[in-house]
């Protein structure tokens, strides 16, 4: 007993019975005359609900590739095994994750990241004021994190912050050591939900939107950009908020050397240049389209040209971006070298991603989201689509410090959407709060999100010196959700 404990082997049969148990269990509740579950059904649910259990106690990987194995297996998507594939690794998705990560890894290598940021904190204007150089230095963490990898910023601030507290003599445990660390692990929540742009958690989303409603909905960048620039303006504010209330001893940032910050950032190569401006012209090219559609008249050529730019999606301007910095060399060598980029790219997330996306919880062949909505209708009777959005928003904030944010979110949606599918309330804007407030609240605990374990991990905080601060951040978060829900559903229509 005590071996299957230690090796997990009892969380692996655990949810083989759960799944078992299910398929002789649970009975479809779909008949002739009413929607409900069928045996489609009965077999996904007895896939998922292991699956679920595995990914929160065991891994994302091996067992996402096992549960489309499961999937093509049982023939819930139908009796060739091909739709599973087509419908998960060959998602749009998944190939955008997989592209965005080529191309972070190039602003990285190239230097790009970090001049960005160093260009920010070194403004002359903070000198002597810690404050002003406080907002800048988060600030820049923002705005670089809308166009870059999460988790590759987040590694690189805790890198850039551990230099600032050595040279300023700041030690860890000291309040405002913990200031800098929860200052960043905050901004890097908001910036992984902000931006879609090389962001995991948003492109899991609109793969979700988009499957779940069977291309019926597709949430664009643009979209996501006009709910998430305002969002990540207003939780700033409430970053700084927090800091101001935590009320550190700022005097130590009075001693920082500018010149030599200054001077560890080398000029920005050919190379970088060539990266940012490849990068910058692929945003814009990826608003572009929204834009026009907004200002051309209907039928007109610009009109059916920006059209179709909208559905061919992003991941084909972006995969051209690829191979264009492949294509061009400066100082002898591509401006991204493709063998070294592809080593960054993350298989496990890949293979995580495509098990989410390849839900088939909307299809009609299986039922359950009727099987869903009648089970809690008569909990959220009489409630209005906002109500229950915010029902879902309070389940987020208990749930997403103790589980995994990907998890908590897809799990979330997939309830949400069984309520609110087909009523008033837009699904793109209950999907974009969800994601939101997944990412925005979990901080609390080391389990929370990916980034948390850079900073619980080497003990920069502990759930100790930070719990009251991160409590803080996380109901003022909260509530700051409740009332960006009708924000977010005016901006998306």
């Amino acid at each position: 007993m005590k071996s299957l404990l230690k090796h997990g082997y009892i969380h692996y049969l655990i949810a083989l019975v759960i799944g078992i148990l299910i398929a002789l269990l649970l009975k479809p509740t779909a008949t002739d005359e009413v929607e409900g579950l069928t045996h489609l059904g009965v077999r996904l649910i007895a896939i998922v609900i292991p699956t679920l259990y595995l990914w929160l106690v065991a891994n994302t990987h091996w067992t996402s590739l096992l549960f489309l194995g499961a999937l093509a297996a049982t023939q819930v998507m139908g009796d060739n095994p091909g739709q599973v594939w087509a419908n998960s690794m060959g998602h749009f998705a998944v190939i955008m994750v997989m592209t965005f990560v080529l191309l972070d890894y190039s602003l990285n290598e190239t230097g790009v990241a970090d001049k960005v940021v160093n260009w920010f904190i070194t403004r002359r204007f903070t000198k002597g004021r810690p404050y002003a150089f406080l907002t800048m230095f988060f600030f820049a963490n923002l705005f670089v994190g809308l166009f870059m990898q999460n988790l590759a910023l987040a590694v690189m601030y805790v890198g850039l912050t551990v230099k600032v507290c050595e040279k300023i003599g700041v030690k860890k445990g000291e309040k405002l050591y913990t200031c800098l660390m929860l200052g960043t692990l905050w901004g890097s929540n908001v910036l992984s939900i902000a931006s879609p742009i090389a962001k995991n958690m948003p492109l899991i989303m609109m793969g979700l939107v988009y499957s779940a409603t069977g291309g019926a909905v597709r949430i664009t960048f643009a979209q996501w950009l006009a709910a998430g620039i305002p969002f990540a303006i207003i939780m700033f504010g409430i970053l700084m908020l927090c800091i101001r209330i935590m009320n550190p001893d700022v005097s130590p940032l009075k001693n920082i050397d500018f010149d030599e910050l200054e001077a560890t950032s080398p000029p920005l190569s050919k190379r970088g240049k060539i990266a940012i401006i490849a990068m910058l012209a692929l945003v814009a090219f990826i608003l572009m389209p929204d834009i026009l559609i907004i200002l051309a008249p209907a039928g007109s050529g610009v009109y059916n040209i920006a059209r179709y730019l909208v559905q061919i999606s992003v991941a084909v301007p972006a995969i051209v971006t690829v191979a264009a910095l492949c294509i061009i060399r400066a100082e002898g060598k591509p401006v991204m070298d493709f063998t070294a980029a592809v080593k960054n790219v993350p298989i496990p997330l890949l293979i995580f991603m495509a098990a989410v996306v390849a839900l088939p919880i909307g299809s009609p062949a299986v039922g359950i989201v009727p099987w869903i909505r009648n089970g809690l209708e008569p909990l959220v009777a009489g409630m209005t689509p906002a109500g229950v959005t915010v029902m879902l928003v309070f389940g987020i904030f208990l749930l997403t410090n103790i589980a995994s944010n990907v998890v908590v979110m897809t799990l979330f949606f997939n309830i949400g959407f069984a309520l609110l599918w087909g009523g008033p309330m837009n699904i793109a804007a209950v999907s974009i709060v969800i994601a939101f407030a997944v990412s925005a609240m979990a901080c609390l605990t080391p389990a929370a999100s990916l980034m948390t374990p850079l900073y619980y991990g080497p003990g920069h905080i502990t759930m100790r010196n930070s719990f009251k601060w991160n409590l803080a951040f996380a109901l003022l978060s909260f509530g700051f959700m409740l009332a960006f829900i009708p924000v977010v559903t005016a901006i998306i229509g």
